[in-house]
């Protein structure tokens, strides 16, 4: 089984498995930091704006959209990666079906 979070371990056996794999892992990876950087930035831009200047405010809600973007196109990423390794997969077992 591969895995989600780091580039060891086993891989499919199916061509290009190491970029899909690498495409899963950074699209993992960019939505928990966008996550957590979406909610740092709400809290700046709404919950604790008092505390911060407003140039701060500004940037905090200009990075809100950015960091929402990332979750977005990190599970855009995730997507096609679990794509490819299940399609992959199920072309491979119906050649070896076709064979037999």
């Amino acid at each position: 089984m591969y895995s989600h979070f780091h580039l060891g371990g086993q891989r499919p056996d199916i061509h290009n498995a190491r970029q899909f794999h690498c495409l899963l892992v950074a699209g993992n990876w960019g939505m928990i930091f966008g996550l957590i950087f979406t909610l740092l930035s709400v809290l700046a831009s709404y919950t604790y704006a008092h505390w911060f200047s407003m140039s701060v405010q500004v940037f905090a809600h200009i990075s809100t959209l950015l960091f929402a973007t990332m979750v977005k196109f990190g599970y855009i990423m995730r997507s096609i990666a679990l794509n490819r390794f299940a399609g992959l997969k199920a072309f491979a077992s119906n050649e070896l079906a076709a064979k037999e």
